[in-house]
């Protein structure tokens, strides 16, 4: 999987490094495993990312986090792939650099977590693109992303761009009520994505903003109601596309069929191709957090399979059958296919906290969610 360089820039006037900018190396698997998080918690389904971006990659420019071409021939297909990118992106970011989880889209004017909390719409305007949990800080974090195609990258590394402005003020326009109708505090990321192309040859830059929004925090307690809570509410909606319904939800001890996916990591790792541009390429990794896996990864998923064609769950012979036959296709044609999962560990226990696992055939994050490219793994139905 194609990994590239982008510019980084992280303004936090809550943390000690209020402004801080870096090039930093950024595996496109970490994109891909967002837009499968996307698509399954209901978000369109679109062949673009199951080729994980590898068909709009700069042909010419092999190290930067460069598109091909302008993106696409029309204006119209430019701002819809510069805005789903930079959904994908931005929530790939906040992922991979600072480990938050179970991201929940918000409705237009509510969305309730059962047993945590409400997000109401308390003005007109565009709101925030999710909620989410920070287990690091144990609070509700509010995210919004912007994909840019317009735009000066001096702007995105040294100045604050409109586009933030505009996200920073979505913040205000919602308000993040418990269950007894105190307002909660929340953390809040604008996350806006400047993108270089063949035809706009400038530094690629993604903007990290972040701020707070007032009110209660959470006690110890309500910490540890509000994770599991809001992490039910994702894998609800989850269980539903992988045709469980809310068996995951409501009835975790029956999770249904899952199968048992092993894969090796890859002797390629997928810097190979920046590795002359980069002197610290070591450093680089270990500072990410973005080593590869050197052991195979193998667990019980309860899981689908991706094409361009839909989702189809893995829940009978049938089915698994039926990825056997997509497996061997890829093998002798052009054919993308994907597999999708949740670790059956991680829908059985309340918190799971697993290692992440990366390699150029696959991803799997700490929460337990995996996305692996089905012609680089084995597997088979679970006898559990």
């Amino acid at each position: 999987m194609p990994s590239r360089y982008t510019n980084i820039r992280t303004v936090d006037p809550t943390a000690r490094r209020v402004d801080t900018t870096e090039r930093s190396l950024f595996n496109l698997w970490w994109a891909a495993l967002a837009a499968a998080g996307e698509t399954m918690q209901g978000g369109p389904l679109t062949s673009a990312w199951l080729y994980l971006f590898a068909s709009h990659l700069s042909r010419d420019e092999t190290r930067k986090l460069r598109w091909g071409g302008d993106l696409a021939e029309s204006a119209e297909m430019r701002r819809a792939y510069s805005a789903m990118y930079g959904r994908y992106f931005s929530r790939a970011l906040l992922e991979s650099r600072f480990r938050l989880t179970d991201f929940i889209p918000l409705h237009t004017n509510s969305t309730t977590i059962e047993n945590g909390v409400t997000v109401n719409r308390i003005e007109r305007g565009d709101i925030p693109d999710w909620i989410a949990w920070d287990p690091v800080s144990g609070s509700y974090v509010l995210a919004e992303a912007k994909g840019r195609l317009t735009g000066n990258d001096s702007d995105f590394l040294h100045q604050t761009p409109r586009c933030i402005k505009e996200g920073k003020a979505q913040f205000q326009r919602v308000e993040v009520r418990d269950t007894y109708g105190r307002k909660i505090r929340t953390r809040n990321w604008v996350v806006a994505n400047l993108w270089s192309t063949d035809e706009r040859k400038r530094e690629p830059v993604s903007l990290l903003w972040g701020s707070e929004t007032g009110g209660e925090t959470l006690s110890e307690n309500e910490v540890r109601r509000n994770e599991v809570a809001i992490r039910q509410h994702r894998i609800a909606k989850i269980a539903i596309v992988l045709g469980r319904q809310n068996s995951l939800h409501k009835n975790a001890n029956d999770v249904g069929q899952t199968i048992r996916i092993s894969i090796q990591p890859s002797v390629s790792d997928g810097f190979d191709a920046i590795q002359p541009a980069w002197e610290n390429i070591e450093r680089e990794r270990e500072n990410l957090g973005e080593e590869t896996a050197r052991e195979a990864h193998e667990d019980v998923y309860v899981a689908a399979l991706i094409t361009p064609l839909g989702i189809r769950p893995i829940l009978t012979e049938d089915d698994i059958e039926f990825v056997y036959l997509a497996q061997e296709k890829m093998q002798y044609g052009n054919e993308v296919a994907m597999i999708y999962g949740l670790s059956r560990n991680a829908v059985l226990t309340e918190r799971h906290e697993g290692e992440q696992w990366l390699s150029t055939g696959g991803i799997v994050s700490p929460d337990g969610t995996g996305l692996f490219n089905l012609k680089d793994i084995d597997c088979s139905l679970d006898k559990h």
